[in-house]
């Protein structure tokens, strides 16, 4: 299976041309994700890019669903085995492309909120969520249509009080995954367009912006290949391999901001 790239921005493209990061972001309640889908999208970026991560949530992906309505014990059964269905197959295919410990590159918000970087960019977003409306409007959207998704109808701002902590410890990873992860670029990639960003993005936050190096695209196999709504051409199919880990390759200072 092959995928098409969409960059989200010019200095995603800049990201994507220098490969040295990617992390690929899975959704426990998204019927995309099929295992199969999984796999060959890690198989892929493994081809790609000289480093790859991969990010699941844990347990916190309960948090949806009881704001939904469901039972605490259900909510956190159902959440482990839909994040156990995504887990699998990725580990699967970090290892089938040759990683010795795939699990060193699967993350939690739990394990990786241990990482000083994600401390401190929480920190922000957390701030920003509270003084800088266009953030906190962005974060309550994006809960808001989760927790409708579940519940089949419009949820109450009580419901979306309970799930917007989905969205804002998900938010450092795609702002500053240059620091969290340890690299000078990061390219963040997801199947479709993601509502959550377009504040920061757009520069309508007066308080939080990508990092530079911080990349953002849209990854889709071929038989989805329709472009998504405001995006440029797709990035050509069959581009180079990037440089082999430990391989010196320049690399543009500074990184573009956005």
């Amino acid at each position: 299976m092959g995928f098409i790239v969409w960059p989200c921005t010019l200095g995603s493209r800049s990201v994507l041309d220098h490969a040295e990061h990617v992390l690929i972001g899975l959704s426990p309640w998204n019927s995309y994700y099929k295992p199969r889908t999984v796999e060959a999208l890690v198989r892929w970026a493994c081809a790609n890019f000289v480093a790859v991560d991969v990010f699941v949530p844990g347990d916190e992906a309960a948090h949806t669903l009881t704001a939904a309505g469901v039972q605490p014990s259900e909510a956190v059964r159902r959440a482990r085995y839909a994040v156990g269905r995504l887990r699998s197959p990725a580990r699967r295919g970090l290892r089938n492309a040759g990683m010795a410990d795939p699990d060193r590159h699967l993350h939690t918000w739990t394990q990786l909120s241990e990482r000083p970087a994600y401390q401190h960019s929480l920190k922000r977003v957390r701030h920003a969520y509270l003084t800088d409306e266009a953030v906190r409007a962005a974060c309550r959207r994006t809960a808001r249509g989760a927790v409708r998704r579940v519940a089949g109808q419009e949820p109450s701002e009580e419901q979306i009080d309970q799930a917007v902590g989905y969205a804002l410890a998900e938010l450092p990873l795609v702002l500053d995954g240059p620091a969290i992860f340890g690299t000078t670029s990061s390219l963040f990639v997801y199947h479709r367009e993601m509502d959550l960003l377009a504040p920061f993005i757009n520069g309508e936050s007066a308080h939080l912006r990508p990092a530079p190096g911080q990349g953002y695209a849209v990854v889709r196999p071929p038989d989805q290949d329709a472009t998504p709504a405001g995006l440029s051409q797709p990035w050509p199919e069959g581009r180079a391999t990037p440089p082999a880990s430990g391989r010196t390759e320049p690399t543009p200072d500074p990184l573009p901001r956005f």
